[in-house]
Order: structure tokens, then C-alpha cells, then sequence
């Protein structure tokens, strides 16, 4: 007689132990399907690039301001007479700074600093109130009168002894035509403007005051002479 595990449709004794109901391992129970762990992503949260291009920006147009303020700054800044030259080597009396002397003919900015600062004078001269004139020639021509207690020797020598170390070049000197008895030397320099700068100085007589009564002290002299500056403009 057959066994019962024998009859047709009976089931299959090695699949008793087998679940009848088996759950995928990527279901939740329900029928619907959950993504492996690995191919979860975070939503997308907003881009900080925008947040970059306008710091870099910022960055930027802060470091271009302060590089123009600090050129601009530089720019405005007036350059500091010097204190003191040299005095040059035979020039006999000692010398000192022409450009706080000459502001009665310094105008917008001309003549230019360095042109001024290659200019010395003997100490002790003084500008002669009200005689600074404007010829009105060319680019600029102006003249200033000084005094000084020396010689007129004394002071042709200064001139011819102190204006060559302050890279002057000779131009002529000799007599002055319109000074009866005086000295006239022309030297030429070179500005930061790109311009030639001729400068004339004239020299006159020394005058020598009077004895004061009763006095057997030599009488002392004072010199006057003239410092001319001009500039030709370029015509080529």
C-alpha cells in the first residue's frame, strides 16, 4: 500500500521547513521597496559658489580702493624741503637750502621740487621784500632779489663753485650788460617736468655802508644779486 507521502499532490516533505510566505530582502512587509543604504543620497541643499564670487568681489574691489587711496595719498603729499646741502669745494662762504627763500616766485606747482632743490644760496641771504618780478617769457620766467653781508668776489665765487656740484651745467658767464659793474653767470639743469631749466644769476657791486662816528672798524659790505629762473618749452 502506497504512502501517504506518495499520493499525487502531496507535498514535497523537503520543503516543509521552508517558509510559505517569503519577504525580499529589500521589502518592508508591505510590497514596497527600499533603496539599499549605499544609494541613499542627501536632498540637495543651496550651492556656495555664489557666496564665494561675491566675497572674492568684496575682496577685491576693498584692496583696489585701498591701493588707490594710498597712491593718491602719495600723490598729494608735499615733498619736505631739504634741511641742508654741501657746501661745495671752494665755494668759500657756506650754503644753504634756496627754496624756502624763493616761495615769491614758486606758482602752481613750478618750478618743479627738484629743480628748486638743486638751488643753494650763501648763508645769510635774505629776499628783498616786493622784488619779485615775472618777466613773461615762455613757459615761466621769474626773477627774486637777494642780500647777503659778503663780497661780490665772494659771492661770484660761491655761485661758480656751488652751482656745478648741484649738476648745473656752465652755460657763459661774464659781464652783466644791463648791471653796470655786474657779474652774470647762466647755468642750465634738467626737471622732473622734461624740461630745461636756465637759471641767471647776477651779481652786482658791493655796497659798503658808512662808518659809523668815531669808528676805525672797516665798513662791511652787503651784496645783492639776482636769481632769474626761466624754461623754455620744446618746440620740435
Amino acid at each position: 500500500m502506497p504512502s501517504p507521502d506518495d499520493l499525487p499532490g502531496a507535498p514535497d516533505p523537503t520543503l516543509r521547513s521552508a517558509p510559505t510566505t517569503a519577504l525580499d530582502a529589500r521589502s518592508n512587509g508591505h510590497g514596497t521597496l527600499e533603496p539599499p543604504s549605499e544609494f541613499r543620497r542627501r536632498p540637495p541643499g543651496p550651492s556656495t559658489k555664489p557666496a564665494l564670487i561675491v566675497l572674492g568681489l568684496t575682496l577685491m574691489l576693498f584692496l583696489l580702493g585701498v591701493g588707490l587711496e594710498v597712491l593718491s595719498g602719495s600723490q598729494s603729499r608735499p615733498t619736505t624741503s631739504p634741511k641742508s646741502v654741501v657746501t661745495a669745494r671752494g665755494a668759500v662762504l657756506h650754503a644753504v637750502p634756496a627754496r624756502p627763500l624763493v616761495g615769491a616766485i614758486i606758482s602752481s606747482g613750478q618750478p618743479p621740487d627738484d629743480l628748486l632743490d638743486a638751488m643753494a644760496v650763501p648763508r645769510g641771504s635774505a629776499p628783498v621784500p616786493s622784488s619779485a618780478l615775472t618777466q613773461g617769457v615762455e613757459t615761466y620766467d621769474r626773477s627774486l632779489r637777494f642780500e647777503v653781508p659778503a663780497t661780490q668776489q665772494d659771492v661770484i665765487t660761491f655761485f661758480r663753485a656751488q652751482l656745478p656740484s648741484e649738476h648745473w651745467r656752465r652755460l657763459s658767464q661774464g659781464a652783466a650788460a644791463k648791471v653796470p659793474g655786474g657779474y652774470l653767470i647762466l647755468e642750465q639743469h634738467p626737471a622732473s617736468d622734461g624740461l630745461e631749466w636756465d637759471l641767471g644769476v647776477t651779481v652786482s657791486p658791493t655796497f659798503f655802508g658808512a662808518l659809523s662816528t668815531g669808528s676805525s672798524a672797516p665798513a662791511s659790505g652787503t651784496t645783492s644779486f639776482t636769481l632769474r629762473l626761466y624754461a623754455v618749452s620744446d618746440q620740435d
